[in-house]
């Protein structure tokens, strides 16, 4: 695959993984946890993800996204911050994309996509999923030629 197909099947996945935490962000009563280290409360920033998302289509970082992404997932790695599983790796999946395309980090191209298919929860899902991101991508790039 290209360059703009796989960015064209990481966007079209990392678009259904913010789908999937703006769905569990919008049933949300509680938004706090405790930090363990200090024992501080937290709150949990439901648009952290939405404003990571246009930084990545952006190919910076617009909104300090870097910065707020430290505490929630310090907290995630030391469990004091928990999301179902899928929702933990839609949460992941979009913050890899930033990291790649805002941050021009170095991420593997199959964590976005693993993380991504993970948070659809049930395989037939993923297979579908998977065949029509790469559908898409082959068809955009089609259109480019």
């Amino acid at each position: 695959m290209s360059a703009g197909q796989k960015r064209g099947v990481h966007f079209y996945l990392g678009e259904r993984a913010l789908r999937k935490w703006q769905d569990f962000a919008n049933e949300r009563t509680d938004d706090s946890y405790i930090e363990s280290v200090a024992g501080t409360q937290q709150h949990v920033d439901f648009m952290l993800p939405a404003d990571a998302m246009k930084s990545a289509k952006a190919g910076a970082d617009l909104d300090s996204v870097a910065k707020r992404y430290l505490e929630p997932i310090a907290a995630m790695q030391d469990f004091d911050l928990e999301f179902p599983e899928p929702i933990m790796f839609a949460y992941y999946c979009v913050y890899n994309l930033f990291e790649r395309y805002a941050l021009h980090k170095q991420v593997d191209d199959w964590i976005i996509v693993n993380q991504a298919l993970s948070a659809e929860g049930k395989l037939q899902n993923v297979r579908q999923v998977l065949t029509d991101a790469l559908n898409l991508a082959n068809e955009e790039s089609s259109d480019l030629g």
